[in-house]
């Protein structure tokens, strides 16, 4: 499986020239210095082929609107195309954001008893999707802002309409940058955060005008330290697809005998306060359990080993409280993390992603 890696960019075009890039921190846990060939591969090709294809009956149902196609898809091509396009059209997953935020909407999409939509209730359904984010984005309060992408996940079918989550990410953005080792910090001296539930720094319990903790805290610096992707080579792009995501409880990776992510049951009130210390340990377990540990061991997500290459997306971060089947009262920082393949593709083919504020 490849993943984010120290890569030596190495490229092969018709007269057989080799373009050379630079190396790159590694983003998993394989040897660092590994090298890998940055290829057009014809899995990529074909998924170019299959956007394209979509994108050109899209194009024909718009300029023939009373004209019928009869042509129709499969329920989970249909969500498939619908997530891919859009996310290739407006989405700008590789720049850093400093905060996210994720607004969600229900939609619906006719299908008739085998599960297939007809091309013209796809369309009308992708149409509903741009003017639904576009919203979205418009309204996310950031002076500076990006669209990271949109998720799609089918629900169940009634009534003849299959329902369909939607899930869209908006950014702060703070441009693009490289990726130094984190040797110290970002946490330093009085960035002592009580665990969640906005409750501010830990000398400031309640403070409302705060209104910030550890979970949010983590969160933002783990999106401000998001490790990019490798300069693809002249003419292409990076491209998301397949997007999914996993959520994590905070117990699930330990080493030396203590959780990466946050977690203590039959806490104590000082266990509520996370110091600048254990805020930089959560960060560092953070980051090894999303772009390491989630990736070589997650036993319910098998996407990883048929991804040629994979990025990591976003996070929501959660500081909550409940019980464990034992009736055990814990904290802890509840997980979700979003990941997609990412592929190389020739802009020529799939141009480059459009700011949504260009339509409003």
């Amino acid at each position: 499986m490849k993943t984010h890696q120290t890569l030596m960019l190495v490229f092969a075009i018709a007269s057989l020239s080799i373009l050379n890039g630079c190396q790159k921190e590694p983003q998993s846990g394989d040897p660092a210095g590994q090298s890998h060939e940055m290829v057009y591969t014809p899995k990529a090709a074909k998924l170019v082929a299959d956007i394209n294809s979509f994108k050109q009956k899209m194009t024909a149902v718009r300029e023939h609107p009373h004209l019928k196609s009869g042509e129709v898809i499969s329920k989970e091509d249909a969500r498939w195309n619908l997530e891919t396009l859009f996310n290739a059209t407006y989405g700008f997953p590789d720049l850093t954001y400093r905060k996210t935020v994720t607004d969600t909407a229900l939609l619906y999409l006719p299908v008739d008893a085998s599960g297939n939509a007809l091309l013209e209730d796809v369309v009308a359904v992708y149409d509903e999707i741009l003017s639904l984010v576009t919203g979205f984005y418009i309204n996310a309060n950031f002076d500076e802002k990006g669209f990271l992408f949109m998720q799609l996940s089918s629900g169940d079918v009634a009534n003849g309409e299959l329902e369909i989550r939607l899930e869209a990410v908006t950014g702060a953005r703070l441009g693009t940058q490289d990726d130094p080792p984190m040797n110290f910090g970002p946490f330093y001296d009085g960035d002592d955060w009580m665990y969640g539930h906005g409750w501010g720094k830990c000398d400031t319990i309640y403070d409302t005008i705060i209104d910030s903790d550890a979970a949010e805290q983590l969160q933002i610096a783990i999106h401000s330290n998001k490790k990019a992707q490798p300069m693809p080579p002249s003419g292409f792009r990076w491209m998301t697809v397949n997007h999914f995501d996993i959520t994590l409880i905070g117990n699930e990776y330990m080493e030396n005998g203590e959780y990466l992510i946050f977690y203590k049951e039959n806490y104590n009130e000082s266990d509520m306060c996370i110091d600048s210390t254990k805020m930089n340990i959560h960060f560092h377990g953070q980051e090894q359990v999303i772009y390491q540990k989630v990736p070589q061991y997650h036993p319910v997500f098998p996407e990883f080993q048929s991804m040629e290459e994979w990025m990591f997306l976003n996070c929501i971060i959660e500081g909550i409280d409940d019980f464990t089947k034992a009736n055990i009262q814990r904290i802890r920082h509840n997980n979700k993390l979003y990941y997609a393949e990412v592929i190389l593709v020739p802009i020529s083919e799939i141009p480059h992603p459009v700011d949504l504020l260009l339509l409003y």
